[in-house]
């Protein structure tokens, strides 16, 4: 049992490296979960890694199936492969356990301290300090789903999940339109992942009913995305499948822009997720 158990400490510390980031708050867990999703096709819910990583207490070992899926996360054939090939350390002895604990305690509060002191006193000289890739979307990263690119924002169940706003943040809008819509056009160059967007209401439908809606939507399009100088963070649904794919960050270009269409300017490849304010300097 105790060999159990370190084997399973040292697949976390494996799993913690491999997404580069470690498992400290709930946002930590929904975040890995996600990642094991997309990467090993596999839907390990985040109450489960919580009871892995002892985030919660339970008296339950991990099904071997679940062990399975994280070994392999690890490079790992399964399981029993990680376990073979892993050295673990002999079990602390309950005092140096405790001690453990109260050390790693202490340095936690220190290492609190320092990022808040650091955070009010010293600017942030450059937008990228997070160099972990784990908190950066790159441009051409897939989604299943709306659900699973909003939450990385923290939003879910969001009634309009192809627009949605970004929390704290006006005029920040997170967009997942359809490539090529039937009435949203939402045109430009795919192979090159889109670098502007064209967008407009164009209805099949030509009567005179649907021309007058058509200058209205585009219209209020405009005068929104003007008023609030909107930044889109933009996930294309249907490049080359049913899954949306991150883009970038866009701009509107004002010179190209006009009350019948829209021309979004691709101005980043990259959204660091751990810094998102650094986005209110982009709007101007």
């Amino acid at each position: 049992m105790v060999e159990n158990e370190n084997h399973i400490e040292r697949l976390c510390e494996a799993i913690e490296t491999v997404a580069s980031r470690k498992m400290h708050t709930p946002k930590d867990f929904d975040f890995l979960s996600q990642l094991l999703l997309e990467r090993q096709g596999q839907h390990i819910s985040a109450s489960t890694l919580k009871r892995i990583w002892g985030y919660v207490n339970s008296d339950s070992m991990p099904r071997r199936s679940t062990l399975d899926v994280l070994a392999q996360f690890v490079g790992s054939k399964d399981w029993d492969d990680f376990c073979n090939n892993a050295t673990p350390e002999p079990s602390p002895s309950p005092v140096r356990k405790r001690m453990g604990v109260v050390r790693t305690g202490l340095l936690g509060v220190v290492a609190l301290i320092f990022i808040v002191a650091a955070f009010l006193v010293l600017p942030r000289l450059f937008r990228g300090n997070s160099t972990s890739s784990a908190y950066i979307l790159h441009s051409g990263q897939t989604f299943a789903t709306t659900d699973a690119y909003l939450q990385l924002f923290g939003i879910k169940d969001s009634e309009n999940p192809w627009s949605q706003p970004l929390p704290h943040h006006t005029g920040i809008i997170l967009w997942g339109p359809e490539y090529q819509h039937p009435n949203w056009h939402n045109e430009g160059n795919a192979d090159s992942l889109m670098p502007t967007i064209t967008e407009f209401w164009q209805p099949a439908d030509t009567s005179e009913a649907s021309l007058k809606v058509m200058v209205t939507r585009n219209a209020d399009n405009y005068l929104r995305a003007t008023s609030f100088r909107e930044l889109r963070i933009t996930f294309m649904k249907g490049l080359t499948d049913t899954t949306y794919t991150f883009l970038g960050i866009y701009r509107l270009d004002l010179n190209m822009s006009d009350s019948t269409r829209l021309v979004w300017q691709r101005i980043a490849t990259e959204c660091d997720l751990s810094n998102l304010s650094y986005l209110e300097q982009l709007r101007h």
